[in-house]
């Protein structure tokens, strides 16, 4: 059996490690050969089987392919309609690690306990989604670790980087900026920032756009007229964007079966102009980091690259003077989370995450100057607190003879309501004739895995009420869903 097992549940590509004997780890191959699994899924018309994987991205047809649903995690609302039924964003992903488990399991034994890591950015919805997926893929989690803390687990070990460390981690779908302290084997967060649609397939599109236009200009018609043709083109503009990593100049002959073909000339220059204004946002989101931990650049000691996107050569430069010296790159950045997460399942290294989000609660706070009352966010837990945690915060209740006292959770760092999520709400009924003014404690806890619990305490008759957080929604599997859909799981075919 597989002990020590971590798993890169990515946007567009997946991948598995486990820890060797030596202490190693290391990436386990699926079926295919493939050390990266393509995160996509298709649904065969003709045979009841799902693929996952290269097969899938090239199964041929658009509207039974499902690619980067990990976008949609955070979506409680978001299903995929396929013959009739619906298939939750937890379901689709459960498909990817299933496929994972069974090819993986066939060289290094049973697979049953995981570390699945997750961008550091990705709310209290999409962590439970991602816990729920791997579930009805037959695994436990052991622990949820956010990516850029694996990668610093990986390099870490491997390069030895000690001191404080910015990891810069620009996947194919997201991008997270994350500032650690590493000293021996104990590694403290201070800081994440992030972007949840900002990454390379982002670039992918641009240079689609790209395509588009000149073939247009040549033969006075779009390059593509459906979703097959455009995912064509799609493939043919990443192909171009990996090789112009590495040339100066690509060119490419492409078209469709109506209107012909065109020759397709692009420069390293003009790729780099097209993706200008994301790389800008990708050094904002760098000096945000900087900001929110009382930083400047020159504190930084080590800045280590993560994510097959930051192989772009304007990524390394736009960091190098930025910071004046050379990011770091282990040379397998698309797979040091995975391999980082191996590692961390072990629990060799002591670390401390901190809270990604600022929670708290909405309430009438008087305003002494103005002498009104205003409805604000009050922040119970702010964001990078050390975690796990548990605050508690008094209140009073704002009317004479309350019977039902409501909280609603929230999620963000702003004081004005308008700019932060309600996650969920929590109701307590209380005695009546009671007058205004009666305390009320909230207590929030924040797990290892950032998950928040809530939990509310009237003080004058002693009654509370604490719950998990829970989401409803078309995308949302209640427990008894998820033992259901478990099963059938299992039977399923997939390749």
């Amino acid at each position: 059996m597989a002990e020590y097992v971590g798993i890169d549940l990515g946007t567009t590509l997946s991948g598995l490690a486990h820890l060797k004997p030596d202490g190693n780890p290391e990436i386990v191959p699926n079926a295919d050969g493939e050390r990266l699994t393509p995160s996509v899924v298709y649904f065969d018309a003709h045979e009841d089987v799902k693929l996952v994987g290269s097969a899938a991205r090239d199964g041929g047809d658009p509207e039974r392919t499902i690619f980067q649903i990990k976008r949609h995690m955070d979506d409680p609302e978001h299903v995929v309609k396929i013959d009739g039924k619906d298939w939750t964003p937890s379901e689709i992903s459960a498909l990817i690690l299933a496929k994972l488990r069974r090819d993986c399991s066939r060289i290094v034994g049973d697979i049953n306990e995981v570390v699945i890591t997750v961008p550091a950015n990705f709310n209290e919805l999409a962590r439970k989604c991602t816990i729920a997926a791997a579930e009805m893929a037959g695994m436990k989690v052991r622990r949820l670790v956010n990516e850029p803390t694996a990668a610093a687990v990986y390099y870490a070990h491997t390069q030895g980087v000690q001191g404080r460390v910015l990891v810069f981690d620009l996947g194919g779908g997201t991008l997270d900026v994350t500032i650690l302290e590493v000293a021996g084997d104990q590694i403290r967060i201070l800081t994440s920032e992030g972007a949840r649609h900002l990454g390379g397939s982002n670039f992918d599109e641009l240079l689609l756009d790209a395509y588009d236009d000149q073939y247009r200009k040549q033969v006075s018609a779009p390059l593509f007229n459906d979703e097959r043709q455009r995912r064509r083109s799609l493939q043919a503009a990443e192909d171009a964007k990996k090789m112009l990593s590495k040339l100066q100049r690509v060119s490419d002959t492409i078209g469709n079966d109506t209107s012909g073909l065109a020759r397709i000339d692009l420069s390293r220059d003009q790729f780099e102009s097209l993706i200008k204004k994301m790389i800008t946002r990708s050094l904002m989101l760098v000096e945000q980091a900087l900001d929110s931990a009382k930083l400047r650049q020159s504190d930084i000691d080590h800045v280590v690259l993560v994510g097959g996107s930051t192989r772009i050569p304007k990524v390394k430069t736009m960091l190098e003077k930025f910071f004046g010296k050379q990011p770091k790159s282990c040379g397998n950045v698309d797979e040091c989370v995975a391999l980082g997460a191996a590692l961390f399942a072990k629990k060799s290294a002591r670390i401390q995450e901190v809270c990604n989000a600022s929670y708290g609660t909405l309430a009438m706070v008087y305003n002494a100057a103005t002498k009104e009352e205003k409805l604000m966010n009050s922040i119970v837990i702010p964001k990078n607190t050390p975690i796990p945690t548990s605050r508690t915060q008094l209140y009073q209740t704002s009317e004479d003879n309350e019977r039902v006292i409501e909280v609603d959770i929230t999620q963000g760092e702003d004081t004005d309501p308008k700019y932060v999520d309600v996650i969920g709400r929590i109701t307590l009924e209380v005695p009546p004739n009671r007058p205004k003014g009666c305390e009320v404690a909230v207590t929030f806890s924040y797990d290892e895995n950032q998950r928040v619990r809530a939990l509310v305490v009237d003080k004058q008759s002693g009654r509370s009420r604490e719950v998990a957080l829970s989401y409803k929604g078309a995308g949302v599997l209640s427990d008894e869903e998820l033992r259901r859909r478990s099963s059938h799981l299992k039977a399923m075919r997939i390749e």
